[in-house]
């Protein structure tokens, strides 16, 4: 299986966990999410933390395939996305038999 991180090809320019960054700074989270949101790229974590950038405009991220692609699969082996958080709470909520919570 190969992963996104992957089959990106190349030097990242950008990160998918931003405690993956040089430097936590200030200026290197602005400058991470910056270049994330002009690839349209409007998700980040920040450790178990999804950060969602709005990018006024529809994208087409939130599709059949999507489900798919994030339903039981482990955060390194997708990127960032909410959906990927659902899935995972949902799978703890079944685990754990515990009701789980989502910080908006």
């Amino acid at each position: 299986q190969v992963y996104h991180w992957q089959s990106e090809g190349g030097k990242k320019s950008t990160v998918d966990d931003m405690v993956l960054l040089t430097k936590i700074t200030e200026a290197a989270i602005t400058d991470n999410l910056k270049k994330r949101l002009f690839e349209d790229r409007i998700y980040t974590y920040i450790g178990p933390v999804l950060v969602a950038v709005n990018p006024f405009k529809n994208l087409p991220y939130f599709g059949d395939k999507e489900v798919d692609m994030y339903t039981g699969a482990a955060h390194y082996e997708v990127p960032p996305h909410i959906f990927a958080l659902a899935d995972t709470m949902y799978r703890n909520m079944l685990i754990d038999n515990d009701s789980q919570c989502v910080i908006i």
